[in-house]
Formats: C-alpha cells, structure tokens, sequence
C-alpha cells in the first residue's frame, strides 16, 4: 500500500471535488450521458468549466474504470483498518503515511455526509478525520485543500443536528480561508443558513439560502437550488410569512430531488400543502398532500416521523377535517409530552388548541395549559408557554374573530423564547 499515495499527486482540484461531492459526481456523469444523445451546438455551455474533462474522461474509460476498481478496493482496506480502532485512535492512526490518499480522504467525506441524519456524533468524527487528513497533505496541496471546507462544513452540520450549536459554528469559522469554487462555497453557506436558523437569527438564514441557490443555480446544480428554496419556504413560514414563502415552497417542492432527500421533501411538500389551504386551494392542497403521502414509507426514523405527523396535523385541520386533525395532533402531543420535548409539546399544543376552537370546544383548551405547567414546573419559559396557550382558550371562548392569527404569532413568539433559553427543538434533518 505504500505506493499509493504518489499516483494521485496529478488529480486537478476540479476533479477531487467531483470525487468528494457525490452530488456534483451525479451531476456529472448524468452530463456524460447526456453528451451521447445530445448534439454538441446544444450542449449547455455551463459544461464548459468542465470541456477538457469530458474529452479524457471519455478517451480513457475503459483504463479509468480498471483503476478504480483497484483504487476503491485499497480504500476499503484502509478505512476498514480505521474504523476498527477507537474514535480516540483514530487520529493518531491516520497520520501514518499509508493513510495518506485523495481516496481515502474522498471516503470518509461520503461517509460523513450519508450518516449525518443516523448518527451525527459518528459523521463529526469522521469529517474530523477528514480534515485531519487533508491538513497532513501541506499547504501546497492544492487537492486536498480542496476538501477542507467540505469537512469543516459537514463536521459543523452534524453538530448542528447534535445540538452543539457553538461548535457547529466554530466548526464553520475553520472553513472560510479555504473556500475558493462556487459549489464549496454553496454548501458552505447552505450549513451556515441552517445554523443561523437554528440560532433564530431567521433574517440571516434567509439571506444566505437566497445566496446559496444563486450558487448553485450558476453551478447548474437546479436541484440543490430547489432545496435550498423550499428550506427558505420553511425559514419564512416559521415567520408567519406565508405569502411569500408559498411560491417558493412550490418551487422547491417541483424542482428538488425527492428521492435523494425525501424526509425534507415531506416537510416541504406537508408545509406547501398547508399553505395552499390557507389561501383557499384546496385541490392543490389535496394533491400535493397525497403526493407527500408517498413519501411516508421513505422515512423509518420514528422521531422523524413523529414532527412529520405534526405537519400533517396542521394541513388536515386547514383542510378542515378537524376529527382527523384533533386526533393526529393529541397523538404527536402526546408523544412529545413523554420523550420530553417541552417546546415542540407547547408549539404543538398550539396547534391543537385552534382546532379545538375553531370545532366549537374552546373549553377544553386550558386542560392542555394545565398540563404543560403541571408536566414541566421546573422550567419557567413552559409556564410562559401554558400562559399563552390559556390566552389563546380565552380569546376562542369571547369568540374573537382573527383566532388563526393571534394563535400564529403566539408560536413565533413561543419559538424565538424557547431559543432564546436554550429551550430545544428538534433541528431540521437536512445534510
């Protein structure tokens, strides 16, 4: 194996970034394809980035393919070797210099970035690695500095979904000298919108996805574009601007790739549902919503199941099947009451409540007040939390005519609180 590192010293910094960016790696052969069926003067001209590469890559294919059998097997050996040691090892060992290869460097990144929903904590050690890695090659390497902001930025997202928000942003602070390309710095801003989104500094996050999209539509990356615009849907529905987040919403949920990320396309196509049953569209409501029903069987995660039925929750009681709705959102409430979730149980309780208002059973409203304060008495923003939710049963039972929006502004209000005190909610599942 000690002859393996010196054969990858003539890898261009455009190509490792094709080999540690699956997306853009699907992107790119899908192009490949594409240039056997499609003329030459129609061709996209955003492939020119990428000319002299299709011409050897297509020259060299049969070679390429043999040596990348015999590549990805020495990579198999050596993580395998790696993960078979203690986290705590694990950096000592990758010092070694027979670790020290683009290849192995492009796997632990694959592997950080599909295990970053299933176990963050395993996905930041293995970006860390990667890092670690990289930082080994030297300054003058221009391919494995290449991949340093790719790791500081999925070492950063699986903290962020681990709940280490200042480490998630130190983590990003280490990305900024090394970003150079469009696509690097995209997913760069992307991890930091949904940090800041986190941070309830929404104004941020919103401002950066819009960046973002702009980034990646240049690229040719339309699909990314899409999630990032249903992601800036959700940040600005959470604001309670629904006029502007439906069209984006509808953007997103059209142009992103569902298969590739179905547990985000059912938050997005479950929030556009929603949305277009505020305005009145109840067929689009409809439809949309049996598409996002499709998506169930994609997800296995109980936890994220159970955010998910909060959203279905809320688009049947703005359809207004209210039997379904009540029995929906008392089950999710339930849940969160008991894994404890106190702020997604109070957001939740929210909902509830207005279905129980607008079902003419406003009374019953200060039962889910009762219960946050008796369920959670050590925590003072959750008796802030029953106080609103009492307001909202008074202001039901006077029959107060603009409910729906008191109600809404309640949560916001509820949601930047439980920030602001370190009050948890479960963070978005994206990587």
């Amino acid at each position: 194996m000690t002859d393996f590192a010196p054969e990858e010293k003539h890898v261009s910094p455009d190509l490792l970034h094709l080999l540690t960016c699956s997306t853009c790696r699907n992107w790119i052969i899908g192009r490949l394809l594409d240039r056997r069926t499609v003329p030459a003067e129609e061709e996209d001209t955003r492939d020119e980035r990428y000319a002299g590469m299709w011409a050897r890559l297509e020259e060299r294919t049969p070679e390429l393919i043999e040596e990348g059998r015999r590549r990805a097997e020495m990579v198999d050996q050596l993580f395998a070797e790696l993960m078979q040691e203690s986290p705590g090892r694990r950096l000592g060992m990758i010092q070694q210099a027979r670790f020290r290869s683009l290849d192995l460097l492009e796997r632990l990144l694959e592997e950080s970035h599909a295990g970053q929903l299933a176990d963050p904590t395993r996905a930041a050690e293995l970006a860390r690695l990667a890092a670690r890695l990289a930082i080994l090659f030297g300054e003058g390497d221009e391919e494995a500095a290449a991949a340093l902001p790719r790791a500081f930025s999925l070492a950063a997202n699986a903290r962020r979904l681990a709940g280490r928000l200042k480490a998630a942003d130190a983590m990003l602070a280490k990305a900024v000298p090394f970003l150079a390309g469009g696509i690097e710095r995209a997913f760069y801003c992307r991890t930091l919108a949904l940090l800041r989104w986190e941070q309830g500094r929404t104004d941020e996050a919103g401002a950066l996805l819009e960046h973002t999209a702009r980034l990646y539509v240049t690229e040719g990356l339309d699909r990314e574009a899409g999630a990032c615009l249903l992601l800036l849907g959700l940040v600005l529905l959470e604001e309670a601007r629904e006029g502007e987040a439906l069209a984006l919403l509808a953007h997103g949920w059209n142009e992103m790739d569902r298969d590739t990320r179905p547990l985000l396309a059912l938050w997005g196509g479950l929030a556009l549902a929603a949305s277009l049953a505020q305005t009145g569209d109840e067929e689009r409501a409809r439809r949309v919503l049996k598409q996002s029903w499709q998506l169930f069987a994609e997800v296995s995660e109980p936890a994220e199941m159970l955010r998910v039925y909060a959203w279905e929750g809320r688009v049947l009681a703005r359809l207004g099947d209210r039997g379904e709705a009540l029995h929906v959102l008392e089950s999710v409430r339930r849940q969160l009451l008991a894994e404890p979730s106190p702020a997604e149980a109070a957001l939740v309780s929210l909902d509830l409540a207005l279905v129980l208002a607008e079902s003419c059973r406003a009374e019953e409203i200060e039962a889910l007040a009762e219960e946050l304060r008796s369920s959670f008495p050590e925590i003072p923003a959750m008796l802030r939390a029953a106080h609103h939710l009492s307001a909202v049963g008074i202001l039901a039972r006077e029959g107060e005519p603009r409910l729906r929006e008191a109600t809404f502004k309640a949560a916001i209000t509820l949601r930047r609180m439980f920030r602001a005190c370190g009050l948890r909610i479960k963070p978005l599942p994206f990587a």
